[in-house]
């Protein structure tokens, strides 16, 4: 077993044991710092997963386990860090000054030009996702492996390939109308 696989448990437990001691004891100090070390954890499985080419993932619903590998894996991997440094930098402004990215983000929603980002990192994230179900199916064994299913699962992919671009194409009129 990984180191990384050892941690993830204890990572969500102390993150999660600062959220309960900063309500608990009303030190809002805490929030950012546990915040921060979710979104670590992100860059570090993202980071990991690109290197490494791989990642299994469990579903619950089924009961079966997703194994990814290369480009699939590596597109997950890039979701996951890019959302691991978002959430790591959006902490960091927030212990730095707080409010800041809040008020930020208030901003951000009260012009077109602001939606238009927004719209641009929903599609460019539904666009990676899309791309992971269209080449990597549903992403089960072979055994487990049902054609219709697998179908299903890439049909949406593309589906979600084509919101994506439709979402970036609507942020970019809005961000230059």
């Amino acid at each position: 077993m990984r180191l990384i696989d050892k941690a993830s448990v204890p990572i969500f437990v102390i993150a999660g044991g600062l959220v309960y001691l900063s309500e608990r004891y009303q030190l809002p100090v805490l929030i950012p710092i546990a915040i921060a070390i979710f979104g670590l954890f992100g860059v570090w499985l993202g980071a990991d997963t690109f290197i490494r080419g791989e990642i299994q993932l469990f579903n619950r619903r089924h009961s079966r386990r997703e194994n990814y590998a290369g480009a699939p894996a590596r597109l997950l991997g890039i979701i996951i860090f890019l959302f691991g440094v978002c959430v790591t930098l959006y902490s960091v402004s927030e212990w730095l000054q707080p409010g800041v990215a809040g008020e930020f983000l208030t901003d951000l929603v009260q012009s077109p030009q602001g939606w238009g980002i927004i719209l641009i990192i929903f599609g460019f994230f539904s666009l990676l996702f899309g791309l992971i179900r269209l080449i990597g199916g549903s992403a089960h064994r072979q055994e487990e492996r049902r054609a219709v299913v697998d179908f299903g699962y890439r049909a949406r992919g593309l589906f979600n390939v084509i919101f994506g671009i439709l979402l970036m194409a609507v942020g970019l009129w809005l961000m230059f109308k």
